[in-house]
């Protein structure tokens, strides 16, 4: 029968074996170039469903996915165990390697080894395992000095266009840099458009991986078990880095690649020329545009569980641009030589078909298969079966060709249980190594004997050298460091602060908020709760002063969360004392560093801040208006 579409005598059945559209027209499918009805590697759906298993792993035969499938819903449920028992050592593993090694077991499911040059594949993975290293360590000093946000203070313009703007859009750029080299530097042979796919997946996973471990791998020195980190934070982590990170960078890798490889036939170069690399370029370029505001929302002062949701859709919007992109590259590129006289058996529904483009019983693409599924199917092409002939084949029946049942080689499966073996042993080991080198670098709290641990007093210069900031209202004044020390100051009209330049840095502020009727405890948790909404407190310091005024004190404890934002716990110390309704405030915030004996003037304490160190002589030289010299 003559196709709608393509105006050509195809063999009849429920799709077109040349154009792939439906042969009748069927409602809610959209423009003949799209098929909305029908996913170009699984018929069976619909297009704007993002389902992983067919939009991450294209090239598998319709009945290996559910093994895929099984081992996805494994990986999620990792992440949450290993978060729920706040396992950090095995959570990163899972976060990393947990969908980057199935990808791995997918492309030997499916021969890439045999399709592509394997020197291609190991310069691929190296060199995105390189350069997420490498962008990590260049950037992760940058990335960790934001977080010293002052309290109460809006975002600087300039960390929203260096942090929030600039790391995650290089990274993203960067991490693109292997499919491209391997594209301009391989030699000029058939290029299929999920051949770039797999390499532009590949590059994009194995950066994501090594910058994964990278960031989080100072969380190893926490010990087997982080007992001081929420469980919610963990889940946090394990949701933006063990699912929504991997997933944008596929999608992002393999449209890229995509677009790269795709080729258009001659027969069709009148046809819309170039529309299809130029949506596939633009679907890409679409989500590196999201994946940059992603990076605005990682410096914001957001609830972390909003700031997973918002991770979360980006990386299924991501997943629908894969497939719009996947999908048209099957439908619109070069495929193989046509020989509708030979029988071929579909690997997505089974049944004997003429060899063309598209089956034209479900309409799978028949490049949506590897090129080694497609020459074995070939080799040994399925035969018309004789009745009470024995056979070692199984029996399909046929479609559009021939009427009768063939015999034909069994499509090879993926076993669930090997799946399942291979990829729970790469994690495990792997883990046990990362928990084993946990255990091992982990370092148990200091224990203080005195004598003879008992520190020294402070042998610091004392206030009076310092200089001191008096309110343009004379509300207030307090000491604060001098010029030329280890700070770099900033003044305003409601106080002081100070960023310091040494050791582990962080930064402190003296300054003044309006009481208005509020206790010193409701304005310091509200000060914490605005900047940093997911803290956790530590302890309440106990008689806490300013200004030798009877305040509120608070020590809480944040961990930053982002794609591009390394593992830190950060320390925040708020004291505040409230006198003619006048709130006046000691604030610091800097990186947590666990006291010790070696630490500082050796006293114990649960401060576990550097800039605490210093902090505790300025508290105290507030004075409010009308108080007496001293």
């Amino acid at each position: 029968m003559e196709c709608r579409v393509c105006q050509t005598d195809v063999p009849a059945g429920e799709f077109c074996g040349l154009c792939g559209d439906f042969l009748t027209e069927r409602r809610g499918n959209g423009p003949s170039w799209l098929r909305l009805r029908a996913y170009g590697a699984a018929p069976n759906e619909h297009l704007l469903v993002p389902a992983l298993a067919s939009s991450l792993f294209p090239h598998l035969p319709h009945r290996s996915r559910t093994s895929f499938r099984v081992v996805l819903i494994l990986v999620l449920l990792a992440l949450a165990i290993f978060a729920t028992l706040r396992m950090p050592a095995a959570l990163i593993t899972v976060s990393a390697l947990g969908l980057p090694l199935l990808f791995l077991l997918y492309m030997r499911e499916t021969d890439a080894q045999r399709d592509l040059p394997a020197r291609t594949l190991l310069f691929t993975g190296g060199l995105g395992i390189a350069l997420g290293v490498t962008f990590v360590l260049l950037t992760g000093a940058m990335v960790a000095r934001s977080y010293g946000v002052p309290l109460g203070t809006g975002i600087a313009a300039g960390r929203i266009l260096r942090e929030g703007l600039g790391v995650p859009v290089a990274g993203m750029l960067i991490m693109l840099l292997p499919a491209i080299v391997v594209r301009f530097t391989s030699p000029s042979t058939t290029r299929e458009s999920l051949d770039g796919f797999t390499i532009g997946a590949l590059g994009a996973l194995t950066f994501t991986a090594a910058a994964t471990i990278t960031r989080l791998a100072p969380q190893f020195a926490t010990g087997m078990i982080a007992r001081s980190r929420p469980v919610p934070s963990l889940i946090v982590e394990a949701g933006i880095r063990g699912i929504a990170v991997p997933l944008t960078a596929a999608a992002v890798g393999g449209l890229i690649g995509a677009a790269l490889w795709f080729t258009r036939p001659p027969s069709k170069a009148h046809q819309h020329p170039g529309y299809v690399r130029a949506a596939l370029a633009g679907f890409a370029a679409a989500v590196v545009g999201v994946y940059a505001l992603l990076g605005i929302i990682d410096v914001t002062h957001i609830p972390q569980w909003l700031q997973l949701i918002i991770h979360l859709t980006v990386a299924m919007v991501a997943l629908l641009l894969l497939r719009l992109g996947l999908h048209l590259a099957l439908l619109h590129e070069e495929h193989d030589e046509i020989q509708s006289e030979e029988p071929l058996l579909c690997t997505h529904c089974n049944h004997v078909v003429p060899d063309m483009a598209f089956c034209p019983a479900c309409g799978v693409a028949t490049r949506a298969a590897s090129r080694s599924s497609r020459r074995q199917r070939r080799e040994a092409r399925p035969a018309a079966r004789t009745p009470g002939e024995p056979t070692t084949d199984e029996t399909h029946p046929g479609y559009s060709t021939t009427p009768g049942t063939y015999d034909a080689q069994p499509v090879r499966r993926t076993s669930l249980a090997r799946l399942l073996r291979t990829w729970g042993a790469g994690i495990v080991v792997v883990a046990v190594a990362l928990v084993a080198l946990s255990v091992y670098i982990h370092k148990p709290p200091a224990r203080y004997v005195c004598p003879p641990d008992c520190g020294h007093p402070p042998t610091g210069e004392p206030v009076a050298v310092n200089p001191r900031f008096t309110a343009p209202d004379g509300s207030f004044s307090v000491s604060y460091p001098a010029e030329g020390s280890a700070y770099k100051i900033t003044t305003s009209p409601t106080g002081v602060r100070a960023d310091f330049l040494g050791g582990d840095g962080g930064t402190m502020q003296l300054m003044s908020r309006p009481a208005n009727g509020r206790s010193p405890e409701e304005i310091a948790k509200s000060l914490v709760t605005e900047t940093f909404p997911d803290t956790k407190t530590a302890y309440e310091i106990p008689n806490a002063m300013v200004g030798y005024m009877p305040g509120y004190g608070l020590v809480a404890d944040c961990w930053p969360q982002g794609a591009n934002s390394n593992y830190m716990r950060m320390r925040v110390m708020v004291l505040v004392a409230v006198k003619n309704d006048l709130a006046l405030i000691a604030a610091a915030v800097g990186p947590f560093r666990q006291f010790g004996p070696d630490f500082g003037l050796g006293k114990p304490s649960g401060a576990n801040l550097q800039l605490a160190l210093d902090m505790g002589k300025y508290v105290n030289s507030f004075s409010w208006r009308g108080d007496p010299p001293r």
